[in-house]
């Protein structure tokens, strides 16, 4: 008897030290969730003290676990004494002069990389794929800023939240509503580790015109194709003729809206090409994106297109049933 509860309690004590991590959430934790086994789209927003919210989907769960996010502070090239460790850019992937989005904060604002911990397996407990769930995560930050953005990046950096290098820019989706100063970004990965909002240099700082929508608010029938385009000219303003259009080949464009709860969310873009890329007409010297309504809820919608030779631009469109 005593062997036995003596071998239950080696067992026990065994388990605790390889595995002191695997904690679960206590009673109304701040942001630590858990994910429950489903074949549909598995959701949670994170909430931070600095109005920035953080929204993980995973497209199926396979296991019970728990997941924390946690907030750091890293520093950029621009950062005073105030900021914290600096932040380690692969320059293969960010060009010199990327800076990290700034939040309220300190005097300066503080840049705010999220951390991922949990009670599985993976590094510093996240989940794995294919054990405790299958397919893509889908990450959806929603921040405040009076930063400009020039060309925005979502960084994502493979490995610990401690040796964290940001090697990978997973931006799938970008969104300027509500213009003044509320940003949202939407990226997708295989894996969680730690993340931040950027922003890059623009390689170039040429003039964007509107061609279509044609006016802001626009109404559409549901169903209703759009054609969303653009001139770009090197110098000058759009209604002064300033020369011959040029052409975009990194313009892409994200099509967004609100839930109910009033969180930003990125409709599936239908008969996408390219991915969410513009094309080039060159008789009319517009770049052009075919943008299809069908299977959208009547609403609200907010188009974004972004680039690397201007900032990014926004038009709000009415769908009507």
């Amino acid at each position: 008897m005593f062997k036995r509860i003596f071998g239950f309690l080696a067992l026990a004590f065994s388990l605790f030290g390889t595995q002191c991590w695997a904690q679960s959430c206590v009673g109304e934790e701040q942001n630590c969730h858990g994910f429950t086994p489903s074949s549909t789209p598995e959701t949670f927003t994170y909430h931070f003290i600095d109005g920035s919210k953080l929204t993980v989907q995973f497209d199926t769960v396979l296991t019970f676990f728990d997941l924390r996010v946690g907030e750091s502070h890293p520093s950029d090239e621009t950062c005073g004494l105030e900021c914290g460790p600096p932040i380690s850019l692969d320059p293969k992937e960010f060009p010199q002069h990327t800076v990290c989005v700034r939040y309220p904060g300190n005097a300066q604002g503080e840049c705010d990389q999220y951390d991922f911990s949990g009670s599985s397996a993976g590094p510093n407990g996240v989940p794995v794929k294919n054990k405790d769930y299958k397919g893509l995560i889908t990450l959806t930050l929603s921040y405040f800023t009076a930063q400009t953005i020039n060309t925005p990046a979502f960084g994502h950096a493979p490995g610990d939240n401690a040796t964290a290098v940001y090697s990978e820019d997973i931006l799938t989706s970008y969104s300027t509503f509500p213009v003044v100063s509320d940003p949202t970004m939407g990226g997708k990965l295989p894996g969680l580790s730690s993340v931040v909002a950027l922003d890059e240099p623009l390689t170039e700082n040429d003039m964007y015109c509107w061609v279509s929508p044609p006016i802001e608010g626009q109404t559409y029938t549901v169903g209703q194709e759009i054609e969303v385009s653009f001139r770009l000219f090197p110098s000058g303003t759009c209604l002064a003729n300033p020369g011959t259009p040029i052409r975009d080949k990194t313009a892409r464009l994200s099509l967004s809206t609100t839930d109910t709860n009033g969180n930003v969310v990125f409709p599936p873009l239908r008969n996408k090409e390219e991915g969410n890329k513009f094309h080039w007409n060159n008789q009319d010297g517009v770049n052009e994106f075919d943008l299809s309504t069908e299977g959208l809820a009547p609403g609200f919608y907010t188009i974004t297109v972004f680039g690397s030779k201007f900032s990014p631009q926004s038009v709000d469109i009415t769908l009507i049933p």
